[in-house]
């Protein structure tokens, strides 16, 4: 039986737009499981990034709770929060959000700043992850020195420079070429092989392919819940056809 690492009780998140109340997400009830690559999904407007901007504690929620380990984190403020955030949750943005007057290997090192965490093994694992991500040669370029695919694979660095419990991304691959976002996509996989838990928004469906478990979401609300086998390059056919069914079936 697997451990729930994220749940929401009653989650609701409400934005103000012209006087009007629009309520996105609506009374969520939602387990995520430790180790699992959970694929969030939906058409356009129905609350993918708001979902994961809530339960990642990027953003507060109008009511509810979010639970992170057991603990209540949607009461958590300033620098408690922001502590979590340093400590437990790394998080991958479409528009990779790097610093552009720090090199790679400042980028990297920028979430570690007011840790405790010891300086040695911080190096040992920056130039470890350099290496899986074969960048170590560009450690000291800028990002705009380097292409989308690079950048965004540095961005991966910096989100598990902590070791994260749980690693977020919304639309990773959205603004890469497709030999880009395959190779960014190679990476979630391999580090959820290595146990990483990950939760994941996402339009495209070759994307969806690498999750075990994807949750479709529509009007706010959890519309349909597929769970896989882990992936496997070899069956991706089969695999294709059966996530297309089902999102098919919800009306993507």
């Amino acid at each position: 039986m697997k451990n729930i690492i994220i749940r929401t009780e009653l989650l609701c998140k409400s934005f103000v737009s012209d006087g009007e109340v629009n309520n996105v997400i609506k009374n969520l009830d939602l387990d995520i499981y430790e180790g699992d690559f959970t694929i969030i999904m939906g058409s356009s407007g129905s609350g993918k990034s708001t979902l994961l901007y809530s339960i990642s504690g990027l953003d507060e929620i109008t009511s509810g709770k979010v639970f992170f380990e057991n603990q209540n984190i949607s009461s958590l403020r300033g620098k408690k929060m922001a502590s979590l955030r340093k400590e437990k949750i790394g998080f991958v943005f479409q528009g990779i959000n790097l610093i552009p007057n720090l090199n790679v290997y400042e980028n990297i090192l920028s979430p570690t700043y007011k840790t405790r965490r010891d300086r040695k093994s911080i190096e040992a694992n920056i130039s470890n992850l350099l290496d899986r991500m074969e960048l170590s040669s560009h450690k000291n370029k800028f990002p705009n020195q380097m292409s989308g695919g690079q950048k965004q694979k540095v961005a991966i660095c910096r989100a598990l420079i902590n070791n994260p419990k749980v690693l977020y991304a919304d639309e990773p691959t959205g603004s890469l070429n497709s030999s880009q976002g395959e190779q960014v996509l190679d990476i979630f996989t391999d580090i959820h092989k290595n146990g990483q838990s990950i939760v994941m928004v996402t339009h495209d469906l070759k994307a969806a392919l690498r999750g075990n478990r994807i949750l479709y979401l529509k009007d706010g609300r959890i519309d349909g819940d597929l769970k896989l086998d882990e992936y496997d390059e070899e069956n991706t056919k089969e695999r294709e056809d059966m996530v297309y069914h089902f999102l098919k079936s919800k009306g993507w």
